[in-house]
This record gives structure tokens, sequence and C-alpha cells, in this order.
């Protein structure tokens, strides 16, 4: 069964400003559109606060995905589904801390 899995898909996609490279289990269709989701998302939060930085915009987004993560989990959806979102929400957080957060330190 192992030998039937498909192998990583890796991308290349910019987000917020920054080329990432994102390597995961799911068709790059699927990591394309979660990416551009994010920058949705990042672009939206940078939109309404002009002045905030980079950092505080990502941080703002994880919130907000979170949140929505969260509003998702208490609609009773199966624990086997919200630990499939929930694993692919702390993937993408990982990634912004890494590109984002991580420019920093």
């Amino acid at each position: 069964m192992a030998d039937s899995a498909q192998p990583p898909q890796k991308i290349t996609k910019q987000i917020f400003g920054e080329s990432y490279t994102i390597v995961g289990d799911a068709s790059s269709s699927y990591i394309n559109t979660i990416a551009d989701y994010v920058e949705s998302r990042l672009a939206e939060i940078a939109a309404s606060l002009p002045n905030a930085s980079k950092t505080k915009v990502a941080v703002l987004c994880a919130l907000n995905l979170a949140d929505e993560l969260y509003q998702l989990k208490e609609k009773g959806l199966e624990p086997a589904v919200t630990k499939e979102i929930e694993d692919r929400t702390k993937k993408m957080i990982t990634l912004l801390e890494e590109g984002i957060i991580g420019d920093i330190y």
C-alpha cells in the first residue's frame, strides 16, 4: 500500500512578496489553492493595517486561520477531518513563521 503513495509535491510560490518552496503530500493544485488563500488573507490584513510589519500581519493572519479552524471544530466535524485541517493549518503557519518571522532572527 505504501508503494501506491504519490511522492510529495514541490512547488515554488510567491506569498506576501516572498518566494517559498512548498513541499506537501497534497496535489500541486491544492497547494496552489491554499497558498493563494493565505496570500489573499495576508493582503486583506495588510490593506487594513498599512503600517503594520510583516510579522504583525503574519501573526494576525495565523490567528484568523486558527479562528476559522476552531469554528469548524465547533460545528462538530468528524475528528479525522478536523485533525487533517488542523495539521494542514499548522504546516501553513510554520511556513509563514519560517519565511516571514524567521527573517528577523
